[in-house]
């Protein structure tokens, strides 16, 4: 484990690292701004993730919420589901699971999932089910509904975890199918990459 850490944090990955945040903070204030039910927090995460390993990506995920949180102290709890995002989406770049659209997807709802139970978990213990994202408002309305509380709870963060997570994962996917393979081949993670392009390559001139 030691190894892979240490694996993780090369020149290019460390270098990245101020760019993802940025685009975490810059998706994360729009989103809040705007009160919308997404977050739209985790795609420089998931992205240094994919490239550069899970130990990254969750270090990623947490300095990006902790940072966030200096605008909205509410957010602070969650630095530990964004952590948790970036080292499981370091985990599946590994296993060649952002190889494809479809496995691009597959990816997207594993995070999801994990993103729903924890965001829950956090929300009631730490805010009692309502917080300051657009979702408490979207929670707001399933109970007034007449949805009971945890039904309500789980339902408001799937319909907000689904479409996020996907744009997300995606996102990431769409910018590293259009970088230079020597430019990517220089991450942690990027020789797995670079052999998925190559027999996509192969598999397109075969057919």
């Amino acid at each position: 484990m030691k190894e892979m850490f240490k694996r993780d944090f090369n020149t290019m990955s460390i270098m990245l690292i101020p760019i993802a945040v940025a685009i975490n903070f810059i998706g994360g204030t729009l989103a809040l701004s705007l009160r919308l039910p997404i977050y739209l927090d985790t795609i420089g995460t998931i992205l240094i993730g994919i490239l550069g390993g899970p130990w990254i990506g969750g270090v990623t995920g947490f300095l990006s919420i902790i940072l966030k949180s200096l605008q909205d102290p509410v957010e602070m709890p969650f630095s530990l589901i964004a952590a948790a995002i970036g080292v499981i989406a370091g985990f599946l770049a590994r296993s060649r699971m952002f190889s494809n659209i479809a496995k691009t997807a597959v990816s997207a709802l594993i995070i999801a999932v994990v993103a729903v139970i924890a965001s829950v978990l956090i929300r009631v213990i730490f805010f009692g089910g309502f917080a300051t994202s657009g979702t408490t408002v979207l929670i707001a309305g399933l109970m007034a509904a007449g949805i009971d509380f945890w039904p309500a709870q789980f339902i408001g963060q799937v319909v907000s975890e689904l479409p996020d997570k996907g744009i997300s994962a995606f996102i990431p996917y769409w910018i590293i199918q259009n970088m230079s393979l020597r430019y990517i081949v220089k991450f942690p993670n990027g020789r797995i990459l670079v052999e998925d392009f190559k027999q996509k390559l192969e598999k397109k001139e075969g057919e």
